[in-house]
């Protein structure tokens, strides 16, 4: 009985290549316990993580006041609420100083606009 395998067997089969992923953070500046961002993209669940660890690390940081501009979010699901939502359980200050029509009908669809309603700079 052979039991050598041919090397179609053993060899991987081709795959396309992964998809490229671009970070959904096109800009992060600070200044003083302030933290501007601007998101671009779509936003998901999976997508929303590199978002949340940022926003984590801000809040580790000392970082009270987020300021998002989300103007050029093309698709954004509750992975993006969820990260913002987040930054607010921590009593801390969230400005949306702008936001896409994909961004407005998010929350307005999950009634969370008024949890994430633009804030006067201060």
């Amino acid at each position: 009985m052979n039991t050598t395998a041919s090397p179609s067997h053993i060899l991987p089969k081709k795959h396309s290549p992964a998809p490229r992923f671009t970070s959904v953070v096109a800009s992060c500046r600070t200044e003083g316990n302030t933290l501007t961002i601007a998101v671009q993209g779509e936003i998901d669940h999976f997508t929303a993580a590199p978002l949340s660890a940022l926003l984590t690390s801000a809040a580790a940081f000392g970082h009270t006041c987020l300021v998002v501009d989300a103007s050029r979010v093309t698709f954004c699901d509750s992975g993006f609420v969820n990260a913002l939502l987040a930054w607010r359980r921590g009593g801390r200050r969230l400005v949306l100083a702008a936001a896409s029509a994909a961004v407005r009908r998010l929350l307005a669809a999950t009634r969370c606009g008024h949890l994430l309603a633009k804030e006067a700079r201060g």
